[in-house]
């Protein structure tokens, strides 16, 4: 069985749902690694929850949030019966949400060192509400924004509960994480002679959410930053390397020599053939 249960069954069956439902009637172990965020409502049994040193018992009625990441859970059944709902939360949508609400968001107090990934609450009748029209709408044909607004629900009702600051920690921590993953996404992938989309695409966001967290984390667009860190490492092969400038401009993504020309002065106010030659030098600003 893959994971928590029925997950990946209901997946085939409709690759945007969100919201499952999971049953087990015996006792079911399972390394979990997930890159998104995730919330377990259990209605019958219990759920163990291992992350490194932390060990939470999640019992029916009452749930949890997972970070991103690697846990052990396991599911025990009570009168012969394991239930409980699982909610997909995209990584993109909590960045987007924690933008979106800031102001709501600001009277909540900061929590530092919140490691364990784990936040568990208690159900209570609103959020047994949310949760139904979450299942409802997936049942529907709704836009999508309707259920955009649910989630939304969902986490501002958990936030503004008991202990929401520990959530919003582990809210904030994730787009930490998305930030430091996009650096890495970029660092490795500048060269390579994609579109913009074809960037969004391979790093899991729509084209406008990546520019937002784009221009969040560099403060420029992608597309100036591409230019500029394929000129500075152009500049290093010109120094370093005994590449032709064709070859130069060719190695550092560039779609010709002329382009690659005509980019170098604007940024250096010289040509590469002189940089080469040793007739001028540029100071990197």
């Amino acid at each position: 069985m893959d994971v928590l249960g029925q997950l990946n069954t209901e997946k085939v069956n409709s690759l945007s749902r969100k919201v499952h439902s999971t049953c087990y009637y015996e006792k079911y172990d399972e390394v979990f690694h997930s890159h998104q965020s995730h919330i377990v409502v259990v209605h019958h049994g219990q759920l163990r929850v291992q992350t490194g040193d932390c060990t939470l018992d999640v019992v029916a009625g009452s749930g949890v949030y997972l970070s991103q990441g690697d846990y052990l859970l396991e599911c025990t059944p009570l009168d012969g019966q394991y239930t409980a709902s699982v909610i997909e939360f995209d990584n993109e949508l909590i960045s987007q949400f924690l933008q979106k609400h800031s102001d709501l968001l600001m009277s909540l107090s900061k929590v530092e060192n919140v490691q364990s990934g784990l936040f568990p609450f208690t159900l209570n009748l609103l959020i047994e509400h949310t949760l139904s029209g979450m299942k409802t709408l997936e049942e529907q044909s709704y836009p999508e924004t309707i259920m955009r607004l649910k989630y939304e629900e969902m986490l501002i009702l958990l936030l503004h509960g008991e202990q929401g600051e520990h959530l919003y920690a582990l809210l904030s921590q994730l787009t930490n994480k998305v930030s430091d993953r996009l650096r890495r996404f970029m660092e490795l992938h500048y060269l390579k002679e994609w579109k913009l989309t074809d960037y969004a695409q391979e790093f899991g966001a729509s084209l406008t959410t990546f520019k937002e967290l784009f221009n969040e984390h560099y403060g420029m667009s992608p597309r100036a930053w591409i230019s500029e860190r394929r000129l500075l490492h152009a500049h290093k092969l010109l120094l370093t390397s005994k590449m032709s400038i064709v070859d130069v401009a060719m190695e550092a993504g560039f779609s010709s020599q002329s382009y690659f020309t005509q980019s170098y002065r604007r940024r250096f106010g010289t040509t590469p053939s002189r940089v080469r030659s040793g007739d001028e030098q540029v100071t990197i600003s």
